[in-house]
């Protein structure tokens, strides 16, 4: 709040590098999971309690803050380019479908490793017969 305040000074010479940082986060959250989400990243600390709490001190701060638009503008569309692509999206919902646990993993590969000795088991029985 404090950076918000400096940056608004008119004395300060800036290109409103906080102001859009905030704003940027603020388009990232909009709800506590995008919290959560940010927080297991790595990319948020949580020091105020809830995410509840972080995700409305969020969209409450922005309210009348105007951006420098351009700063943030690479990383939106790598953000957006990373979303849009079809194969991320189909291994990123195959991984929290039915890779979610370490057990699911392992039982996985487990039936993977069974599919290979039955396969490698009849091709050698097959090339004993002929």
């Amino acid at each position: 709040m404090n950076l918000v305040a400096y940056e608004m000074c008119p004395d300060f010479e800036n290109d409103f590098e906080v102001t859009s940082y905030l704003c940027f986060l603020d388009s990232l959250i909009d709800t506590a999971e995008d919290v959560k989400e940010l927080r297991h990243a790595g990319m948020l600390l949580n020091y105020m309690g809830s995410d509840e709490e972080v995700a409305d001190l969020f969209n409450k701060i922005t309210t009348n803050l105007v951006p420098d638009l351009g700063i943030y503008q690479q990383v939106t569309e790598n953000i957006c380019k990373y979303c849009d692509n079809t194969w991320t999206t189909s291994i990123a919902k195959a991984y929290y479908t039915h890779f979610s646990t370490p057990w699911s993993i392992v039982a996985f590969l487990g039936a993977l490793i069974g599919l290979i000795f039955t396969a490698i088991q009849a091709y050698y029985s097959m090339q004993r017969k002929i």
